[in-house]
């Protein structure tokens, strides 16, 4: 049996209250020159093939999956990228694409989906997962997805963030300084949370790599009631803008509610606004033995390129076998 059949096995012998929620709502910005020297025009990363034949957004759902009925993975997207993301999600459940009227930050990219599932599932355990990383050992990934999952279901009241050891040194990354030792098994350890650092300098780098700091993934794993808690105690204001579009989730009135109300949702990061303001809850799993990185910016985008094709592949290069591959699709 292979990892990715032994993982749904285990997962769903007598439950399903796995639930996802994919970000794929951003504009791209930082990548912005890359994707257009690739593609001629400017597509948000999440919507591009950067390695291979399939966008990043596309590796996330097909990882999603792995561990997720596919009918439960709920998709956040924008409205102005109607063009894109009506190509990558062809053969999704619709109900389960939630397309934003307007961008309004994290947050509410994040509460809309859990309000969504918190009505299908009041047990479900969510796992939120960004749309533009990229994953070398997928499966292995997905097995600490796993892991965390099951820490979850023992200790409702925790959130679970996923953090990797970094291979190097380097700027743009979110960090979690880890605190007490909570659990240790074969597979994995489990710590608390003493402090975040947000996109520190190279030399804040140096100190919190060589105190063995895990960089950020943003992969959260935790109890949809839970984190609707922790969002009402942390930034109530935003939750109550939802009240209506609550009363109205999964009815034919949804989506009209949505498009006339959204924009009055305030714009909120959720990181700053509610996880450093719950960090006791928190817990972070150390990830091993995989490679992780957050495609936002070129260098890395390049240097993985390089490091996991079969060939070194310039922009330019790359960009005729992509069109190659479209005129052939």
């Amino acid at each position: 049996m292979g990892i990715e059949q032994e993982l749904k096995k285990n997962l769903f012998m007598g439950q399903d209250h796995h639930w996802g929620i994919i970000l794929a709502g951003g504009d791209g910005n930082r990548l912005k020159e890359y994707t257009e020297r690739i593609y001629g025009y400017h597509r948000p990363k999440q919507f591009c093939a950067l390695l291979g034949t399939r966008s990043l957004l596309k590796h996330t759902i097909s990882r999603a999956q792995m561990l997720i009925p596919f009918d439960q993975i709920f998709t956040v997207v924008s409205k102005h990228h109607c063009n894109y993301f009506s190509e990558e999600l062809v053969g999704l459940p619709l109900r389960t694409i939630l397309v934003q009227p307007c961008p309004r930050g994290t947050s509410a990219a994040i509460i809309y989906p859990l309000l969504k599932i918190y009505h299908s599932d009041p047990e479900a355990i969510v796992s939120l997962f960004p749309s533009d990383h990229f994953i070398e050992n997928e499966e292995r990934f997905m097995k600490y997805v796993q892991e965390a999952n099951m820490y979850v279901e023992q200790n409702p009241e925790s959130i679970v963030m996923l953090g990797v050891q970094p291979e190097r040194i380097e700027s743009g990354y979110g960090w979690i300084e880890c605190g007490s030792l909570v659990q240790s098994t074969s597979s994995n350890n489990v710590y608390s949370v003493k402090k975040f650092w947000e996109k520190p300098s190279i030399e804040t780098n140096e100190k919190l790599m060589k105190r063995r700091c895990l960089l950020n993934t943003f992969v959260l794993i935790g109890r949809c009631s839970t984190f609707l808690q922790y969002i009402y105690q942390s930034i109530p204001e935003v939750l109550r803008t939802f009240n209506i579009i609550n009363q109205f989730v999964d009815s034919d009135f949804e989506k009209y509610i949505v498009e006339s109300t959204y924009h009055e949702i305030p714009d909120v990061n959720f990181s700053k606004s509610v996880l450093e303001k719950i960090s006791e809850h928190l817990r972070v799993m150390e990830v091993k033995g995989l490679y992780w990185s957050d495609w936002g910016e070129e260098s890395r985008v390049l240097r993985d390129i390089k490091r996991f094709s079969k060939r070194n592949y310039s922009p330019e290069l790359y960009k005729i076998e992509k069109e190659k591959y479209y005129s052939v699709a």
